[in-house]
């Protein structure tokens, strides 16, 4: 799987771009704010059908525009053509070989992993943040997750109105039964692919620490669902889940009619890194928690080859300015000739010799493209 041809139209501070990608090492090599980011940001819009780091989809349409067009040309089991239309005054687009669709079938259609210096969000961040993650990863590899996480979004709304009224309006609880049936079924479903993908994910995840920490540290993924007890770890399957998820509707009823909206549900997971048994979050230093998120990320190039049968493109946004020798070392022997690789870089000397003697460089200054050394 590789992306072969990019477009751009008003994109960010592109008016026009067209480049033909290399299926294996491509470097993009500017100074900051020249616009390398912008491209590996298009990039990621034709796998996830949304931005990486945009507020807002406006915010990716060339000033004084009115709208913004990325197309793309992925090679899958054959070409395809992506397209993604951003407007000022309607909602986005989304074409696959010129044929509108929405966006939980756009997504899957062409993967990518993405690293970036912030990459440490993964650790450090929300619950909120990791759920996102979980939620983008699986829907590039299960085509189903992704309508069944927006049907549990919206019976979670319903059911959190109905919880305000009753909190409020003294409406009769009995109108909970049927939102709390439609939650707990869509929500175990939910968590029995997240805990199977976490299961599969930390396997691997396993495997990569071994290799960068040579083999002087146990990496391990936790899932935890909101039923969880502190340190309890356990597998999952749907009828576990939806047990579980049963009682807990059940205890925590009392507090959602005073509270006024759902306390329990896949909305209220977590996971966690675990190194040596130890959470990463609390006890591991900085060091320790980038080789934790290298190695998953490159997990996250086995899982999604396991489970489509093809490898994502990855995009390595100066990631190489994070990482020691050691570690930059082994990302770059990983991926060098194995996975289609699109990096940006201020210096091109940060990469060994053998590495960029069989990319495809290209310089960029001030929105403009030029393929060169």
């Amino acid at each position: 799987m590789f992306i072969r041809e990019l477009k751009l139209v008003n994109f960010r501070n592109y008016r026009t771009l067209d480049l033909a990608f290399d299926s294996q090492i491509n470097i993009f090599v500017g100074l900051n704010a020249q616009g390398k980011t912008n491209i590996l940001e298009a990039v990621y819009l034709l796998a996830m059908g949304r931005s990486f780091r945009a507020a807002k989809d406006v915010d990716m349409i060339a000033h004084d525009q009115g709208y913004s067009l990325v197309s793309g040309q992925v090679t899958t089991e054959a070409t395809h053509t992506l397209e993604l239309v951003l407007r000022r005054d309607g909602p986005k687009q989304f074409r696959f070989n010129k044929k509108e669709l929405p966006h939980s079938k756009f997504v899957g259609v062409f993967n990518v992993v993405l690293f970036t210096p912030d990459d440490l969000y993964l650790i450090k961040g929300s619950p909120a943040e990791r759920r996102r993650f979980l939620d983008w990863e699986i829907s590039q590899v299960n085509v189903g997750y992704r309508s069944v996480l927006l049907d549990y979004h919206k019976v979670l709304q319903h059911r959190n109105s109905l919880l305000k009224t009753i909190a409020f309006d003294s409406q009769d609880p009995r109108m909970l039964d049927i939102w709390d049936q439609q939650l707990m079924e869509l929500g175990s479903w939910l968590m029995a692919i997240r805990a199977e993908m976490i299961h599969k994910l930390g396997i691997l995840s396993r495997l990569m620490h071994r290799q960068i920490s040579d083999g002087k540290e146990e990496l391990a993924l936790r899932y935890v669902p909101f039923f969880a007890a502190d340190g309890q770890e356990a597998d999952y399957d749907y009828q576990t889940i939806k047990g579980r998820f049963a009682k807990a509707l059940a205890s925590a009823r009392a507090a959602e009619f005073r509270r006024g909206y759902s306390l329990v549900g896949p909305h209220r997971d977590d996971f966690q890194f675990l190194i040596n048994g130890l959470d990463a979050k609390i006890y591991g230093s900085q060091g320790q928690q980038r080789t934790a998120i290298l190695a998953c990320r490159l997990a996250e190039l086995e899982y999604m080859k396991s489970e489509t049968g093809s490898y994502p493109t990855i995009l390595l946004d100066d990631v190489t300015s994070e990482l020691d020798e050691q570690r930059k070392y082994l990302l770059l022997k990983l991926l060098t000739k194995k996975i289609q690789t699109v990096i940006t870089t201020t210096d091109i000397s940060d990469f060994e010799p053998d590495l960029t003697s069989g990319a495809k460089v290209f310089r960029v200054k001030a929105g403009q493209v030029q393929e060169g050394r």
